[in-house]
């Protein structure tokens, strides 16, 4: 007589996870001989099975989802039952976001929002830790940052107390904020300063930091800025392409130091070996 086989269940991709992850819980059988199973899931002890699949998966994960977890499978079109698995554990912890961006600058404005979504409980105070520490108590959700300096960055954590209750949520994820100070963009010329009409020339202003949402403006002799791409090429450039070029770069307001200026020369082409020929250069100051 065959020994009754043991449903296994593990959860991928781990058994402690975030709010908004997605997790899959997975029942195994090594069935002896049996060719199919249909599997049955329980949370909790519960005598209801919520899920009829080898494997359940958790789109966008909850503390509600969290609990104990078994399984086990019947043979389709059998007699054979599997045991019971073993309980395994699933821990969903809060979760905290930066907005609008855990990457900022200085002299932005950044918020921390601590997100627990506690089946039952309409009301959570928050406690808020930074680098390990405590470091400040609310019963905001948010907590903000209005002109945030490069000693606010760190490692931020949160988690929740009921208001008028026992419970307490897990611990959140760290996430961490980097507050870099105000960039200086680096403007290039390529091939060189120095043309000829005809030539192309191509302009290139690069931020160090490699975050998204620059704007990109140039200017010309110190004339009114235009927004245009981070590399700007004149083909075929005539005389009055020559002059002093700078750049600098906006994100969501917040402007950057300017480039070191380019002065770009551009000379003017001689029409035949028996004329004289003429340099041209703009003056940057005109």
């Amino acid at each position: 007589m065959s020994l009754i086989p043991k449903a296994k269940a593990t959860i991928k991709p781990a058994q402690h996870v975030f709010r908004g992850d997605t997790v899959t819980l997975r029942c195994d059988i090594d069935g002896g001989g049996v060719i199919s199973w249909q599997y049955s899931w329980y949370k909790d002890g519960s005598a209801n099975a919520f899920s009829k699949l080898q494997e359940h998966t958790f789109r966008s994960i909850t503390e509600s989802d969290a609990g104990k977890y078994s399984c086990y499978g019947a043979e389709r079109g059998g007699s054979r039952t599997s045991q019971n698995s073993d309980a395994v554990t699933l821990t969903v912890s809060a979760k905290v976001s930066i907005k609008p961006d855990q990457h900022v600058f200085r002299g932005e404005t950044v918020t921390l929002r601590c997100d627990i979504d506690g089946e039952g409980v309409t009301s959570w105070q928050y406690s808020w830790y930074k680098d390990g520490s405590f470091y400040t108590y609310s019963e905001l959700q948010k907590h903000t940052f209005r002109s945030v300096t490069e000693s606010d960055a760190g490692k931020y954590s949160c988690y929740g107390a009921e208001s008028e209750g026992s419970r307490r949520s897990q611990d959140s994820d760290v996430v961490t904020l980097t507050v870099s100070d105000i960039p200086t963009p680096t403007l290039t010329v390529l091939p060189q300063s120095s043309l000829f009409t005809g030539d192309s020339v191509t302009l290139r202003c690069k931020v160090d930091q490699s975050w998204d949402g620059w704007e990109f403006l140039w200017s010309k002799n110190s004339n009114t800025e235009s927004t245009e791409a981070a590399t700007k090429t004149i083909n075929s450039v005539k005389v009055s392409d020559g002059g002093e070029y700078r750049c600098r770069t906006r994100r969501r307001g917040h402007y950057t130091h300017y480039s070191e200026p380019v002065t770009v020369t551009i000379y003017g082409k001689c029409i035949s070996l028996f004329t004289y020929c003429t340099n041209y250069f703009i003056n940057p100051s005109n």
